[in-house]
This record gives structure tokens, sequence and C-alpha cells, in this order.
């Protein structure tokens, strides 16, 4: 995988499973399963205050990053690779 991709668009937020579809600039599409981030918040303010303020499914693109209103921001590169990697595993 080539690093410094970027998200383009948010194609749904399941707040439920706690996942993410994206659309990458080079056009590869997955679903991000954030639940270990989300899941399990001990010791993570941030994630805390999505989930205290449900919002989760206000996550947006913010410089090709995935992004939430109060500043977390994830990797797109780091979630590609976890999206790409789970696709491995259930293949």
């Amino acid at each position: 995988m080539k690093l410094g991709t970027r998200i383009k668009r948010i194609l749904s937020a399941d707040t439920d499973a706690f996942r993410v579809r994206l659309e990458y600039t080079d056009g590869f599409r997955g679903t991000a399963d954030l639940s270990g981030i989300f899941g399990a918040p001990k010791g993570k303010a941030l994630v805390t205050e999505i989930l205290r303020g449900n919002l989760f499914e206000q996550c947006f693109v913010q410089s090709g990053a995935l992004a939430w209103p109060n500043g977390y921001e994830l990797c797109p590169d780091a979630v590609r690779q976890s999206i790409a990697k789970r696709s491995t595993r259930a293949a």
C-alpha cells in the first residue's frame, strides 16, 4: 500500500457498531471497524468525550483524515491499513 493516501468522503457511519465506510481519493473503498478504539475508551479522553456527546456519527473528513468535532483525528493511512488487514483475514 502506498502511504500518503487521503480520505475523500464518508459513505456511512454506524454508531452502534463503531464502523465507518470510507472512500479514498484513489477510489479505494472499505469499512473501518473502530470498535477497538471506541468500544474500550478507558484512558482516552477525546474518545470518551465523543461517546458522552453522542458525536460518533458526526465524523467528517479534514485534510484527508477522519475527524470529529472535538479535534480527535485518525490517520488515513493507519485506518486504511486496518481495513486492508481486516479484509485479508476475512478472505
